[in-house]
């Protein structure tokens, strides 16, 4: 997957993630039947939510992220929505910093 931008959690993907030269990472979840959303073709561009790869899929999946929840089609409001989750939590963070 091709990753264009990062709205939260760039921290977890670390180098050993990235791949050639920092702008793709391996993600799986693709196909889950627990997850709706989940069929891409070549081409799509989406918004997703993605955890590194649980311990018990170690070591073959140690470097990959998984999908956590539906496909998101690229619109403005799902970027806004995502944008104002995103900066809610932020603030929310900042305000419980000791």
């Amino acid at each position: 997957v091709r990753v264009w931008r990062y709205l939260k959690g760039k921290d977890i993907v670390t180098h050993e993630i990235l791949l050639d030269g920092g702008n793709k990472v391996v993600i799986g979840g693709f196909g889950d039947p627990l997850i709706c959303d989940n069929q891409v073709s070549t081409g799509d561009t989406r918004i997703f939510f993605v955890n590194p790869a649980p311990q018990y899929m170690w070591p073959a999946h140690r470097n990959e992220l998984m999908l956590n929840s539906s496909l998101m089609r690229i619109t403005l409001r799902n970027l806004e929505e995502v944008e104002h989750c995103v900066e809610e939590l932020r603030r929310f963070v900042l305000a419980n910093q000791p």
